[in-house]
């Protein structure tokens, strides 16, 4: 058996490779929220991107965000999940803790679309037209969400309404913005319970923030709340659910080619000057 020494090019080649690919899966996540951000609560409530309790019709919602809000992580990164920040209103007990949804569907793309509304190509009323095309089914399934926050409680929430994707999504923000599309198709159902476990008459509404019109905050949205029709025409609007998104940068394919070829430069290498020496 071929025993590698320390000095081996063949090993320093394999372990700076290893070091590499191990960089990319064990970095720690980059965590980009949607205006207002962390710590600062937004000026409204809604719905979105779900939609309400005992509702069948079918709900599809899409939010483009600025690909300058991932610019810092890198030019190349994963996208792993998506959260959103219940706010709790004061309407009484009917209101539950918790959300289930029989069948969710979560895509993001990339898109050509512009984040502002007062820009040519912004997000567009019919949805159909907004995705890019390399749009990517992140999650879907039965689906329930829980959030720790009580009725009447005061200040900002945490991001407890979680979605970890299946399939984290590559982004590359130089290619354009990112676009989360989210579908409940019709038919299906949605439900909620309070913490005792008794049904609810609705679940706690999330945060949301409207920057008025035009909007430059670098986030718009559309809506298509009745998808029983087959068509994809519904409204789009200057207000976003708060969000925040868990992203990963990751080695550029050139800067993986090059420590490939390293890897490989050296075992031949070795090679050879194995075989001078033979």
């Amino acid at each position: 058996m071929t025993r590698l020494r320390t000095s081996d090019p063949r090993r320093r080649a394999a372990c700076g490779l290893a070091c590499l690919l191990m960089a990319a899966t064990t970095a720690p996540a980059a965590v980009i929220f949607s205006p207002p951000g962390d710590g600062v609560s937004g000026n409204g409530q809604g719905d979105a991107p779900f939609a309400r309790v005992g509702d069948t019709n079918g709900n599809r919602y899409q939010q483009i965000y600025s690909s300058s809000f991932f610019a810092g992580v890198g030019p190349q990164q994963l996208i792993t999940d998506v959260a959103f920040r219940p706010k709790q209103g004061a309407f009484g007990t009917f209101i539950g803790s918790s959300l289930t949804i029989s069948n969710l569907i979560v895509q993001l793309s990339t898109t050509a679309r512009n984040a502002d509304t007062d820009f040519p190509n912004g997000l567009s009323g019919d949805l159909a037209l907004n995705p890019g095309p390399d749009a990517t089914t992140v999650f879907s399934g039965p689906i329930t969400l829980t959030t720790t926050r009580q009725l009447f409680d005061t200040g900002v929430g945490n991001f407890d309404f979680l979605i970890t994707f299946q399939t984290p999504f590559l982004y590359q923000p130089g290619l354009g913005n990112l676009l989360l599309d989210v579908i409940i198709p019709a038919g299906e159902t949605i439900s909620s319970r309070t913490a005792t476990g008794a049904t609810a008459r609705a679940f706690p509404q999330l945060d949301t923030f409207t920057d008025g019109f035009p909007s430059r905050d670098g986030t718009a949205s559309a809506t298509d709340a009745n998808l029983l029709d087959g068509l994809t025409i519904g409204r789009n609007s200057t207000t976003g659910v708060v969000t925040r998104f868990s992203v990963t940068a990751i080695p550029e394919p050139a800067t993986l080619a090059v420590f490939g070829g390293v890897a490989l430069a050296g075992a031949l290498g070795y090679r050879r000057r194995t075989k001078a020496m033979a």
